[in-house]
């Protein structure tokens, strides 16, 4: 408890420097600049042809440079934004914003926003110290590790241009399994029993799923729904749902077969129908709702497009078919890698795991 305790403040008292540090940190190749003053000028109430409301509202003050050769001099800016702030925000004095000098006014390009990413990865790391205690550096070793392994992924998806994305991201996918189940959980049976189980869900899902889209010709999926797409949106669709279909079948196989490796060790007895009854009874446990919860992050992600689709006249079927109809796809494709995972994890415990504890 000392050791976490002493743990907990060095990182808040790092975390607290390095926040501070990156929020007055002013070399920056764009012009950075302080706002001194600022205030409300005009108010003005707007209403389109689907008598949708907003008030648009413009600001105007003085903000002063912080780098460049133009530093300390003071220049006005005019701000204008819907109190919606949907593509465009509200400002207030004191805050830090990178802008665009042109003679003596500026234009706000954006808000200075690094030190709260700081601030918010020191409050994760607090977290899973808090929570994790002595396993909290394999969590960020981990977290880390996948990080990079995205990073590398995206880079040789684009150097690509989105060519072969079904190796690249099952490879991806792949690695990302071997990588999280070797660095938190080491090198053991039980181990290589979930990333079976994880890896055969994962293929096994995906390839039935893309077969029932060969075999349907892929009607009805509209690609040209994803979100600023740079590359075929196919591609990065197929990506997607390998990488959200990973999420949820390695959450569930590592819950089935610890589960199992409980009953195992305590009843190293215990007859075959049995077991493979305890895996399917905790398979029922955690599938509903982890299909659900899979349902509503898809959901809550096109949300606010659709609320503005609806909200612009759109139909029912067109706002579905442009913010919604990919996410259900995903949805259903990561509902069925979940049922696989039940029998799938079951019978690689049962194969694997039993042979061990009989043999001790």
């Amino acid at each position: 408890m000392q050791k976490k305790t002493l743990s907990l403040i060095i990182i808040a008292i790092l975390g607290l420097v390095a926040t501070v540090t990156i929020y007055f940190r002013t070399n920056y190749t764009e012009p950075l600049a302080v706002i001194t003053q600022i205030k409300t000028t005009t108010r003005t109430n707007e209403k389109d042809q689907y008598d949708n409301r907003d008030q648009q509202i413009t600001q105007t003050g003085t903000l002063k440079l912080l780098n460049t050769n133009q530093r300390g001099q003071t220049l006005t800016f005019t701000n204008t934004y819907d109190r919606s702030q949907l593509v465009n925000q509200r400002f207030q004095q004191h805050q830090r914003v990178f802008v665009q000098v042109t003679g003596n006014k500026a234009t706000i390009n954006n808000a200075k926003r690094d030190w709260v990413l700081v601030l918010a990865v020191t409050l994760l790391i607090l977290l899973i110290v808090q929570i994790m205690a002595q396993k909290s550096y394999l969590v960020m070793l981990s977290l880390l590790f996948n990080i990079i392994i995205f990073g590398i992924t995206i880079r040789l998806d684009i150097w690509r241009n989105g060519t072969n994305p079904i190796l690249i991201y099952s490879l991806a996918a792949i690695i990302f399994a071997v990588g999280s189940f070797l660095i938190f959980q080491g090198w053991h049976l039980k181990m290589a029993v979930m990333l079976l189980s994880t890896i055969s869900a994962l293929l096994l899902a995906f390839a039935l799923s893309y077969g029932i889209m060969a075999v349907t010709k892929e009607k009805g999926i509209t690609y040209m729904a994803v979100a600023y797409a740079t590359q075929s949106p196919r591609s990065l669709f197929l990506g997607q749902t390998l990488l959200g279909v990973l999420g949820a079948v390695m959450d569930e196989s590592t819950d089935i077969v610890t589960s199992l490796n409980e009953v195992l060790e305590h009843r190293p007895d215990v007859s075959t129908k049995q077991f493979w009854q305890s895996g399917l009874a905790i398979g029922r446990e955690i599938m509903g709702p982890l299909i659900n919860v899979l349902f509503l992050i898809f959901m809550a992600d096109a949300l606010p497009m659709t609320i503005l689709y609806l909200r612009d006249n759109n139909s029912i079927n067109y706002t579905f078919t442009y913010t919604l109809s990919l996410g259900v796809i995903q949805s259903l494709i990561s509902a069925i890698g979940i049922v696989l995972t039940v029998p799938i994890a079951t019978l690689a415990s049962l194969l694997l795991r039993r042979k061990q504890v009989q043999h001790e």
